[in-house]
């Protein structure tokens, strides 16, 4: 009890510190009352969040620690630093804090509630088939990959000095590239194998070196993200890791994400900036002095979240409602109809990167806000107490996908994508 009270007291030091800081800086760039009042706002009740959380909890990484990423950016997009900013009206400001409360408080009541476990519709398979099983799913990535990479004409990893990035989003991919992207979370698959003795650790340790070669080829940092939740979450599952180890996993992670930044950044013949940090503030068009997190701030936090309320005001002056399209896209993804009349490219906040607060909207305006950020929040939660209440190794990678779909929350919505309910299905016939 008493190491828990010291981190929770240096945390609170911490955080009334950089507050401090913080709006000292942005006064100092001349940001007017409203934006820092806005940003002090969302940024202490994120800091509460977090707060109560790792007390109630006693762990560093749970639903609210995660979606407390999203309500600090949230509050950081009000600071307008990039020119593709633009100041929001109430009725956006009036969403954001609508998602955020049921979210909230969705996962309260979870916590609260009596946790449940849907039942499997699948036998339960014994070890050996559950391995040879994986390592079918993992030899399928494996010709998918190698197809995809003779269409593009080269290893990506071994050509930097190629436009590497451009001609991966112009290669045309198939639906079959779900599993490539599933190389993600077969690594953390594979470990419980290790765990449970079915395998040994030098056959874990080949299995997830090829799956990581596989997603590092494709520079997706959303990619490289889940695969290293999974892998902590798989990790922490069997042996605790310590609140201090898991700040540093999170700075490598960030560091990582940065560097991966710069390696797309000079696989760009024409690029010819000094820094990642200075090619992006001139991208975003920002002249105030950002360090490389504040850049990456507003490019992925405060430009999404304009983008987010351009995509709700169309919306409401078209008077285009999506009647639950965006709710049911894993569906309609395997479907063989033209996606494109279905999800007009002016309200997709997948492609512009419009946050998660969108297709709620879009799909039942704020009867869909309240009910879906309720379930979000829920659900989140109740994976997060069959994790820690050890009710099965199923929920390792469960409770990775819902870590992942929140920390993208600031990014676009991946709750109702086709490859998360792809994960779930593969998750759910392989270990449980």
């Amino acid at each position: 009890m008493r190491g828990k009270n010291t981190i929770l007291l240096g945390l609170l030091i911490l955080f009334i510190v950089a507050d401090v800081f913080l709006l000292q800086r942005y006064a100092s760039w001349g940001s007017n009352l409203e934006e820092l009042l806005s940003f002090f706002v969302f940024t202490i009740f994120a800091e509460v969040v977090v707060l109560y959380s790792m007390y109630t909890y006693e762990q560093l990484i749970n639903p609210f620690t995660i979606y407390a990423v999203f309500i600090y950016t949230a509050g950081f997009s009000f600071i307008r630093i990039s020119a593709k900013q633009q100041p929001y009206d109430w009725n956006f400001i009036i969403l954001l804090i609508i998602s955020i409360l049921f979210f909230v408080g969705g996962g309260l009541i979870s916590s609260r509630t009596y946790k449940f476990s849907l039942k499997n519709i699948f036998p339960p398979l014994n070890q050996r088939i559950s391995f040879t099983f994986l390592l079918t799913v993992l030899v399928i990535s494996i010709g998918v990959f190698v197809m995809e990479i003779r269409q593009l004409g080269y290893i990506p990893i071994l050509n930097l000095g190629n436009s590497v990035y451009n001609d991966l989003g112009e290669n045309e991919v198939t639906p079959l590239h779900n599993f490539i992207v599933l190389n993600s979370v077969l690594p953390a698959m594979f470990f419980i194998n290790y765990k449970k003795g079915n395998i040994s650790f030098l056959l874990f340790l080949l299995l997830a070196i090829v799956s990581g070669f596989i997603i590092l080829n494709f520079f997706s940092r959303q990619i490289i993200i889940l695969f290293f939740f999974s892998m902590l979450i798989a990790v922490n599952y069997y042996r605790k890791i310590p609140v201090a180890r898991l700040i540093m996993i999170g700075a490598g992670i960030v560091i990582i994400f940065i560097m991966l930044g710069q390696l797309r950044n000079a696989s760009d013949k024409d690029d010819e900036s000094a820094s990642i940090n200075d090619f992006l503030r001139e991208y975003n068009g920002i002249s105030k002095p950002t360090s490389i997190i504040e850049t990456y701030l507003s490019l992925y936090g405060g430009v999404n979240f304009t983008t987010a309320q351009r995509i709700v005001s169309d919306a409401v002056h078209d008077g285009y409602y999506g009647y639950g399209i965006y709710a049911v896209r894993p569906v309609i993804t395997i479907l063989p109809i033209n996606k494109a009349t279905l999800y007009p490219s002016s309200y997709s906040s997948y492609i512009d990167l419009g946050t998660y607060v969108t297709d709620p909207f879009l799909d039942f305006r704020w009867g869909g806000v309240i009910v879906f950020n309720f379930l979000y929040g829920y659900l989140s939660m109740n994976s997060f107490k069959n994790y820690i209440g050890r009710k099965g190794e199923y929920y390792i990678v469960e409770w990775s996908l819902f870590i992942f779909c929140i920390f993208m929350c600031s990014f676009t919505s991946f709750f109702h994508m086709f490859f998360i309910v792809f994960f779930f299905m593969i998750n759910r016939i392989a270990i449980k």
